[in-house]
C-alpha cells in the first residue's frame, strides 16, 4: 500500500474534490494492499494533477498578492522619506537666508565677477628638449625662458655664449696664449670646458624643476606664481 496515495485520497474526499463514492472505494481497495484497475489508477492520476494544478495556481497568486503588498508598503515609505527631506530642505533654505555672507562665497563671487582665469601648464619634455638639444650648441637657458624666467634664461644664455666664444677663441688662436700668465695657461680651456659642463647639466635640471613647480601652482590656483 502507497502512504502517499492513501494520504492523498484521503485529502481528495475531506476537500469534497471528485466523486465521494468513488474515492472511496479506491481507498479501500489502497488501505487494503490491492492494484487498482486501470481505470479508477488514471482517475485519481486526473484528480491529484488538476488539484496540483489549482494549488500551484493559488500559491504563485499569494506569492503575487504578496510582493505587491510589500511593494506597495515600499513605495509609501519612500513617498514619506522624499516629503522628510523636502520639509528638512525647506527649513535649512529658511534658516540659511538670514545669515551674513561668508568669506568664501565673497570671494567665489569676485572670481566669478572677473571671469575664470585660463592659464595652461608648461610642457615638461618641450623644456627638456629646449634644454638638452639648444644646450648642446651653446643655447643654454631657452629652458628657462620657456618656464617664463626670463632673467635667470638670459642670465645663463650669456654666459654660455661668453664660455663657448673664449674657448673658441683660444683654440682658434683668436686670444694669444702669450696674453695668458703660464700659471693659468695649462688649466684655462680645462676650466673653460668643464665650467661649460656644469653649466649645462644645472640649467637642465633647474629648467626641469621649475618646470615642476610652475604646473603645480597653476594647477591648484588657476594663475601664474607670484614670484614668476
Amino acid at each position: 500500500m502507497s502512504y502517499d496515495s492513501v494520504r492523498s485520497v484521503h485529502r481528495l474526499i475531506e476537500e469534497g474534490i471528485g466523486d465521494a463514492a468513488r474515492l472511496e472505494y479506491i481507498l479501500d481497495r489502497l488501505e487494503k494492499g490491492k492494484y487498482l484497475y486501470l481505470s479508477d489508477q488514471k482517475y485519481l492520476e486526473s484528480l491529484l494533477s488538476s488539484n496540483q494544478m489549482n494549488m500551484t495556481e493559488s500559491t504563485e497568486t499569494k506569492v503575487e498578492s504578496n510582493a505587491l503588498g510589500k511593494l506597495e508598503k515600499d513605495l509609501m515609505n519612500l513617498n514619506s522619506q522624499l516629503e522628510n527631506i523636502l520639509k528638512n530642505r525647506r527649513k535649512t533654505d529658511k534658516s540659511s537666508e538670514g545669515q551674513p555672507m561668508v568669506e568664501s562665497q565673497k570671494q567665489d563671487i569676485q572670481k566669478f565677477k572677473h571671469g575664470p582665469t585660463l592659464i595652461s601648464n608648461k610642457n615638461e619634455e618641450v623644456t627638456l628638449i629646449l634644454s638638452v638639444v639648444l644646450g648642446l650648441v651653446s643655447l643654454q637657458g631657452i629652458g628657462h625662458m620657456y618656464v617664463r624666467r626670463i632673467a635667470r634664461g638670459t642670465g645663463i644664455l650669456v654666459l654660455s655664449l661668453l664660455i663657448s666664444a673664449l674657448s673658441i677663441s683660444f683654440v682658434t688662436g683668436i686670444i694669444p696664449k702669450e696674453t695668458i700668465p703660464n700659471t693659468v695657461l695649462a688649466f684655462f680651456l680645462p676650466i673653460l670646458v668643464s665650467g661649460y659642463f656644469m653649466l649645462y647639466v644645472f640649467q637642465i635640471l633647474d629648467s626641469h624643476r621649475l618646470c615642476v613647480a610652475y604646473n603645480q601652482y597653476v594647477t591648484e590656483y588657476g594663475k601664474r606664481p607670484p614670484w614668476w
